[in-house]
C-alpha cells in the first residue's frame, strides 16, 4: 500500500517546478509510504512515489520502476493477488525481473500484452500512473487505471494546457499550487444526499475521481476515459442467473472461489491479522485464513461499555475456536473527543463514516500489523442488507407505482409524506425522492441522508437550483432489471465505492494500515451474481449462500443469530458529547443555522439518526472542503 503522485505533459517538457510539485504530492502523502520514496523525472512525465513495504521489503521493491530499457515506468499502490502466476507466464515469454514484488508485473504485462489486456488478467485491488515514453502517432503517453470496484483511490485534474496532475488523495494533489481552489456546490449537496461525495465529484472543481473499472490515457491528442469491466454487463445477475445450478455445487463453488481469494490475501512479507467483529463477514474470514496459517492469526477487536453494542463474546468465540492471538480494545465516548481532529485530518473527502475503521486501525498499528483483513464488501455481494429483502416483496408494488400517471404518484407521495410528519417521523420526509420514480429514487429512499427539502433548507436554496446540483443519474422508468439487482448495482456503484472503501482506505492509511478486502475479488463477485436470488435471499437466514459456504468452519452462535453490523454507539457518544459537539456547528456560513438546529433538535427527541448531525459537524469541520461554500446559499 503507497501513495502515488505525478505530473504529465505532453505539450511540454517538464520543469523544474513539476519536480518540486510531486515532492509536495508525496510529503503530504508519508502516512500512505513511511517505508521511502523515490521519483522519476523524463522529459515529459514526473512520477513519484511513497512506499509501504509488503512484499519483497528490499531496496529492489522500491518505485517508480521500469521495464529493462527504461521506456515504461509506474508508481502503483494495491496488490495483485495473482501475480506470481503473471510473472511466471511472462517470464516463459522472455521477460526479465529484477525484484521480488507485484509491481514488475504492470510494467512487462503492459508491455506484452497492452493495457486491456493487463487490466483484464490482473485480481487484487490497485490504482496506478503508467508512462510510456516510447515514439506513436500520439507521443509518450500516461494511463491512469484503477481496480474493479474502486478498492485504492486515484484522482486526477486535467488542466487547460493538456497537463495532467494526479495523486492518491485529493489534498496531496492540491498541495502542488497547479490547481485552483475553487469549491464544488454539487459536491456539498450531494454529501447530503448521499452521506459521501459521489465519484467521478470530489470537493474541489476541476478534480476527479477515476471511476471504479476504468482507466485514463492521456497523450498529445487529449484525455481519454475508458472502461473496461462493468458490473451491470459483466455479471447478467438474476436475469441470467444460474436457476438450474444445484445447491451443492453452488456450495461448492463458492467455498472454493472464497477459499482461493483469501488465501490470496494472505501474501506478505509483514505481520498480518484481520478485523474481527465478531459478525459472520469477519468470522468467516478468520475460519478461512487460519486453515491456511501454520502460525495463529492477530485478531482485533473494539469493545465497548454500551453491552448492547459490544459483540465481544462472538468475537471471543471464534478466536478461541481458531486459537488466534486477540486483541480487544475498550472504547468510550471521551476516545471519540479525542480522536477528532485526527478523524477530521484523515479524512480526504467528507463523509458520515469511517470513525470506526479509524479507531479499529489505530487498534491494529498498536497490536505490531502493516496489513489487515476486512469483511468489507461482503453485504453487497451477499445482499445482506434488510432493503434487499425488502425489494424482493415490494417488486410487483414498485412497478406498478412506477407505471402509475403522475398526479397520481405525486398525490400518493405527498399523501404518504404528510402522513409521516403528523406521526413525528422526520426520516419519512425522503419519500419525496419518489417523485421521479426512477432506481436510484428508490435506492435514496433506503440510503438518502436528507430529504430534498430538508438540503433546500440546510442549504438555502430552491428546487431548481437542487435538482441542477443533484440530477439523478436515471430519469425514466427503472431499468429492466430485478429491483434487488438494480438496488445491487446502485450499492456497488454509490455506498461501497464512495464510501465503505475510500473511507476504509484512508482511515486505515492514516496509520499506515493496509487494509484488505477478500469478498471484493471479482471472480468471487461474478460467481455470487450470478446465484439465483432464491440462494441469496431468505427470511430466516441472512446472506444464505455465504453461510452454507462457511458454516461448518464456525459455531452457529455466529452465522444463526439477527444480523448486527459493526456498529459503534454512536448515538449514545454524540448526545453524551452534544454541548461541545454540535458548538462545532455554530459560527459557518456553510449551512443555515435554524435549519442546522431543528436537525439537532430532532436527534435530541430521537426523531432522527445519528447520522443526520454528524454529516452536518463533518461539513462545517471540513474547512478544507466546504469552507467558503455560502455561494451555494442564495442562488436559486
Amino acid at each position: 500500500m503507497c501513495g502515488i503522485a505525478g505530473i504529465f505533459t505532453p505539450e511540454r517538457l517538464t520543469s523544474p517546478e513539476d519536480v518540486v510539485a510531486v515532492g509536495r504530492m508525496m510529503d503530504a502523502q508519508i502516512h500512505r509510504g513511511p517505508d521511502g520514496s523515490g521519483m522519476h523525472r523524463d522529459t515529459k512525465a514526473v512520477l513519484g512515489h511513497r512506499r509501504l513495504a509488503i512484499i519483497d521489503l528490499s531496496d529492489a521493491g522500491r518505485q517508480p520502476m521500469s521495464n529493462e530499457d527504461g521506456t515504461i515506468w509506474v508508481t502503483y499502490n494495491g496488490e495483485i493477488y495473482n501475480f506470481l502466476e503473471l510473472r511466471e507466464d511472462l517470464s516463459r515469454r522472455g521477460h526479465h525481473f529484477k525484484a521480488k514484488t507485484d509491481t514488475e508485473v504492470l510494467v512487462h504485462g503492459y508491455e506484452e500484452w497492452g493495457i486491456e489486456e493487463l487490466l483484464a488478467r490482473l485480481r487484487g485491488m490497485f490504482a496506478f500512473g503508467l508512462y510510456d515514453a516510447r515514439s506513436s502517432d500520439a507521443g509518450p503517453c500516461l494511463i491512469l487505471a484503477k481496480d474493479r470496484f474502486g478498492i485504492k483511490p486515484l484522482y486526477y485534474s486535467y488542466q487547460n494546457c493538456g497537463q495532467l496532475i494526479f495523486a492518491s488523495e485529493v489534498q496531496a494533489l492540491m498541495k502542488t499550487g497547479m490547481v485552483a481552489d475553487e469549491k464544488d456546490p454539487a459536491a456539498l449537496v450531494r454529501f447530503l444526499q448521499l452521506g459521501s461525495v459521489p465519484v467521478p465529484l470530489t470537493t474541489i472543481k476541476g478534480v476527479f475521481a477515476l471511476p471504479a473499472g476504468h482507466y485514463a490515457l492521456v497523450d498529445d491528442q487529449g484525455f481519454h476515459l475508458r472502461q473496461y469491466w462493468d458490473l451491470s454487463t459483466s455479471l447478467p445477475f438474476s436475469l441470467h442467473a444460474r436457476a438450474d445450478l444445484p445447491l451443492e455445487q453452488a456450495v461448492r463453488e463458492t467455498r472454493g472461489l472464497l477459499d482461493e481469494s483469501v488465501k490470496g490475501h494472505l501474501l506478505s512479507d509483514v505481520p498480518l491479522g484481520v478485523f474481527l467483529s465478531g459478525g459472520l463477514d469477519s468470522s468467516a474470514l478468520v475460519a478461512v485464513a487460519s486453515r491456511f496459517r501454520e502460525k495463529p492469526l492477530t485478531t482485533v477487536s473494539i469493545v465497548f461499555d454500551e453491552p448492547e453494542y459490544s459483540e465481544a463474546q462472538y468475537s471471543r468465540m471464534v478466536a478461541g475456536r481458531y486459537h488466534t492471538d486477540h486483541r480487544e480494545i475498550l472504547l468510550r465516548s471521551k476516545d471519540l473527543v479525542e480522536a477528532v481532529h485526527g478523524i477530521f485530518a484523515a479524512m480526504d473527502q467528507p463523509t458520515v463514516d469511517g470513525v470506526n475503521t479509524f479507531l479499529v486501525s489505530k487498534a491494529a498499528k498498536e497490536a505490531g500489523l502493516t496489513v489487515v483483513l476486512s469483511g468489507t464488501g461482503a453485504d453487497e455481494v451477499f445482499l445482506g442488507y434488510s432493503h434487499f429483502k425488502k425489494a424482493q416483496t415490494w417488486e410487483r408494488a414498485w412497478r406498478l407505482f412506477s407505471g402509475a400517471p403522475v398526479a397520481i404518484r405525486k398525490g400518493l407521495v405527498a399523501l404518504a409524506a404528510s402522513v409521516g410528519a403528523l406521526g413525528g417521523r422526520t426520516g419519512f420526509e425522503k419519500i419525496r425522492y419518489l417523485d421521479n420514480p426512477c432506481d436510484e429514487s428508490l435506492y435514496l429512499l433506503f440510503r438518502g441522508l436528507f430529504s430534498p427539502r430538508q438540503i433546500q433548507e440546510l442549504l438555502g436554496i430552491g428546487e431548481n437550483e437542487f435538482e441542477r446540483l443533484a440530477p439523478r443519474s436515471s430519469t425514466g422508468p427503472p431499468e429492466p432489471r430485478s429491483l434487488i439487482d438494480a438496488l445491487a448495482l446502485l450499492e456497488f456503484h454509490y455506498y461501497l465505492q464512495n464510501q465503505l472503501l475510500k473511507d476504509t482506505d484512508v482511515m486505515s492509511m492514516a496509520w499506515s494500515i493496509e487494509t484488505r478486502v477478500p469478498f471484493l475479488d471479482h471472480q468471487l463477485v461474478e460467481h455470487v451474481a450470478r446465484l439465483s436470488t432464491r440462494m441469496k435471499i431468505q427470511s430466516r437466514v441472512n446472506k444464505p449462500a455465504l453461510v452454507t459456504a462457511v458454516r461448518d468452519y464456525l459455531p452457529k452462535e455466529i452465522w444463526d443469530r439477527p444480523k448486527m453490523g459493526f456498529t459503534f454507539p454512536f448515538a449514545c457518544w454524540l448526545k453524551d458529547q452534544a454541548a461541545v459537539v454540535e458548538g462545532e456547528c455554530r459560527g459557518q456560513n456553510v449551512l443555515d443555522t435554524k435549519a442546522v438546529a431543528r436537525v439537532w433538535k430532532d436527534f435530541r427527541q430521537n426523531r432522527v439518526h445519528w447520522s443526520r448531525p454528524w454529516a452536518l459537524v463533518v461539513a462545517t469541520q471540513q474547512g478544507h472542503s466546504f469552507g467558503g461554500m455560502g455561494t451555494v446559499r442564495g442562488t436559486a
